[in-house]
């Protein structure tokens, strides 16, 4: 029996009800930190690489950075292969875990893991295990997921892939290990958050250090600043993997949103930072 994860935080993060979902998306969209305005549907294939960093928190406070994300995207198109890298929050299974099949399940539908593609990346990396522990609990992962049926429907398959040890090695192993077997046409997203809990002016600060050097492709200076700095940035390794990616596809990035849940909610005493940044 092909295994069956999610919905994770369906009720929780977003509304479980499939109309609610879809009407909370679209204003995340039209809110006051979104894009303004739906994305257009578009069954256009985009057949070079592709990268994101979206946040992963509940709708009502990351929603909108997470949509200017999928705006921007859907202004490519559609692609081939699609892999969201996330951050193991439970601590539970191996260092870095991927699943090689069965399927994700969001109140939108029903969403297939790409065995072929999981089974190929699986071979090419060292570090990567089979586990399904550690998604049993995972939202990082799952947040995309409605954003991404929201522009494509439920006909795609994508592969998850999860980061509990989120140093440099395993950044740069899972990163090569895509580089050799994804199609060219594929959309790596990079699942993380910025600073945790920190004052409004703290935050904002610390994360302009961090974006700075993921926007100069600096993957070695984002560990240095994080280290020195004290950024706490549950992602860090999701977004390595994608810097080392983009850097060998030779991908510009695109600053599109950033936006604290202070702002969005009016509470800036302890904020999370949320940041949206395209590579293309």
């Amino acid at each position: 029996m092909a295994e069956v994860l999610g919905p994770v935080v369906a009720g929780k993060f977003y509304p479980e009800d499939s109309e609610e979902l879809i009407e909370q998306i679209e204003e995340c969209y039209r809110g006051q930190f979104g894009p303004g305005k739906l994305p257009a549907p578009t069954k256009e294939v985009y057949s070079n690489p592709v990268g994101l960093i979206a946040p992963h928190a509940g709708y009502r406070f990351s929603g909108p950075i997470a949509a200017q994300a999928y705006s921007w995207l859907s202004e490519l198109g559609r692609l081939e292969a699609v892999v969201v890298v996330g951050t193991n929050h439970s601590g539970m299974g191996p260092v870095a875990s991927i699943v090689d099949g069965g399927e994700w399940v969001t109140p939108l539908g029903r969403l297939r893991i790409d065995r072929e593609l999981a089974g190929d990346i699986l071979g090419a990396s060292e570090k990567l295990e089979k586990d399904y522990s550690s998604f049993a609990r995972e939202h990082s992962i799952e947040v995309q997921l409605p954003f991404l049926q929201h522009l494509w429907g439920s006909d795609f398959s994508f592969v998850p892939i999860c980061l509990k040890d989120q140093g440099r090695r395993v950044a740069e192993d899972v990163s090569d290990a895509l580089l050799e077997v994804a199609p060219s046409g594929t959309l790596l997203i990079a699942s993380t958050d910025f600073s945790h809990y920190e004052p409004q002016e703290v935050a904002k600060e610390k994360d302009e250090r961090a974006i700075k050097s993921i926007m100069e492709g600096d993957m070695n200076k984002l560990y240095e600043d994080i280290s020195e700095y004290g950024i706490s940035i549950c992602g860090y390794g999701a977004i390595a993997v994608l810097l080392n990616y983009a850097r060998k596809q030779d991908l510009e990035p695109h600053r599109l949103k950033y936006a604290t849940s202070g702002e969005v909610s009016g509470y800036g005493r302890e904020v999370v930072g949320y940041s949206a940044i395209g590579f293309s």
